[in-house]
């Protein structure tokens, strides 16, 4: 069995220095990076893949979460995010509403794609054990990325989460195979989805944040291990041959505008 339809849903647009996408790669040029989520659709069920920037850390980081996110303010000011773009809009202009989510698979729990979490009380989610429990603790530069206010509810004792350990076939079909790619950070994940069309489409997430970075196997500066992102890209790559995949890089413009525009889906 195959997922049937693959919808993209651009929840911002975030500037940065490619520098910092494409480790030491054109430093002080402007990268104007793309922060989807996507859904999934499947005979079983759906699947949302990642939950994109929240709202309210734009709207109010002090204030946001338990412990707020001062810290976030002068990183938002190069972020762009219309009220068309707040992922229960997105969901809307596809026919969904959140109730309607079955399934959320995290890449990882970085600001840019563990927003919104608060919106899926009922679905189940998925993500690496490893990842979940650093979240809690980061260190060095990667305590920038991780806002408590996007994902404390994962500790919530009415929260369905799979913590998982390495890959995760989601339906046990084949169709949606979440796979470890740590390096980003430690308990990053890629997705793998079967579609009866398109065929085999990788979404590498943020194991390259840049086309150019996953062809020249170069991570993101601030990445956890460069080492673990090296070989996390290389991995995917051989997945990608052996199965005749489509790669999709997360951030990247260009790869995310191929991709159909809601709401029209990859099927």
């Amino acid at each position: 069995m195959s997922a049937t339809a693959l919808y993209t849903l651009n929840t911002a647009h975030w500037t940065f220095d490619f520098s910092a996408a494409v480790q030491m790669q054109n430093p002080g040029e402007p990268y104007r990076g793309t922060c989807p989520a996507y859904l999934v659709e499947h005979p079983e069920g759906t699947v949302l893949v990642d939950t994109g920037v929240s709202p309210d850390l734009v709207a109010d980081p002090a204030s946001y979460g338990p412990a707020g996110a001062a810290h976030m303010a002068p990183l938002l000011e190069t972020l762009e995010q219309s009220e068309d773009q707040h992922l229960v809009n997105l969901l809307d202009g596809i026919g969904y509403a959140p109730e309607d989510i079955d399934i959320v698979v995290m890449s990882h729990l970085h600001t840019d794609h563990a927003g919104n979490i608060d919106l899926f009380p009922d679905a189940e989610f998925v993500v690496q054990k490893q990842e979940l429990r650093y979240a809690f603790y980061p260190d060095g530069v990667q305590r920038l990325f991780y806002v408590t206010g996007d994902f404390h509810h994962l500790r919530r004792m009415d929260y369905d989460v799979t913590a998982v350990h390495g890959e995760y076939d989601v339906f046990g079909d084949g169709s949606v195979v979440a796979f470890p790619t740590p390096g980003h950070s430690p308990g990053h994940q890629s997705v793998q989805v079967e579609l009866p069309d398109a065929g085999t489409v990788i979404l590498a997430v943020d194991a390259a944040n840049h086309r150019e970075g996953y062809e020249g196997e170069l991570a993101a500066s601030f990445a956890h291990s460069l080492e673990d992102s090296v070989e996390s890209i290389q991995a995917i790559k051989r997945r990608a041959a052996r199965t005749d995949a489509d790669v999709y890089v997360h951030h990247d413009p260009d790869d995310i505008g191929s991709l159909p525009e809601p709401p029209a889906a990859l099927e």
